[in-house]
């Protein structure tokens, strides 16, 4: 994977998706997860699963990092942003996040109410990552730490857990790459190289079945 390729997951799961809380004398806020802790995914374009450990993003958050809330993804249409109207809190559920949005969001959050929307969506850069290949048939990605970029209410995705967002190329370089930087692929014999490429034809060829 290209060291600033960010990644997309769209989250559907039990008490994850937005709400829209109103308090008198307090602000409307749409709150929600966009990641919950050791939650494992379903298989991610057929070539591994995933999930996020507890605290994965305390080191990005100490930082103070410039994040936003747009309503599905539309930069034209951001909802809030931190610091000030964009709230990130890790808990022992997972990443929160509690968005200020302006008046102009009310057609957004009539949708959350009814129902229409109900899913959280982030993009995010992993930067300490384990693989667990005990199942060859599909191996588990276990994120240890990671930058955030975004979060955003989403419509339900066609995954009911995670999807992948940015492409199969993405998801395949995250795949070819889980062992080893791209200098070290140098290494490798054509031979090993050769099998490489084939275990990974043969799990894209299962896609298109």
């Amino acid at each position: 994977m290209k060291e600033n390729e960010k990644e997309q997951r769209e989250l559907v799961l039990p008490g994850s998706k937005p709400e829209v809380r109103k308090v008198d004398g307090e602000p409307t806020k749409i709150i929600g997860y966009a990641v919950r802790w050791d939650q494992l995914s379903h298989p991610i374009f057929g070539m591994f699963q995933e999930k996020f450990k507890r605290g994965a993003f305390s080191k990005c958050l100490a930082d103070n990092p410039d994040v936003y809330a747009a309503w599905q993804h539309d930069s034209r249409e951001v909802l809030g942003r931190t610091p000030g109207t964009l709230l990130l809190i890790e808990d022992d559920i997972g990443l929160r996040y509690e968005i200020t949005p302006p008046s102009w969001a009310e057609k957004h959050m009539e949708t959350i109410e009814r129902g229409d929307v109900r899913g959280s969506s982030f993009i995010f850069r992993s930067t300490v990552e384990e693989w667990d290949e005990t199942n060859s048939d599909m191996p588990i990605r276990t994120i240890t730490e990671a930058e955030l970029f975004e979060v955003s209410p989403v419509t339900t995705p066609a995954y009911p857990q995670s999807s992948v967002s940015v492409g199969i190329r993405s998801a395949e370089e995250v795949f070819q790459n889980r062992n080893h930087s791209d200098e070290s692929l140098l290494g490798y014999t054509d031979e090993e190289l050769d099998m490489i490429m084939l275990e990974l034809d043969l799990r894209m060829k299962k896609l298109n079945l």
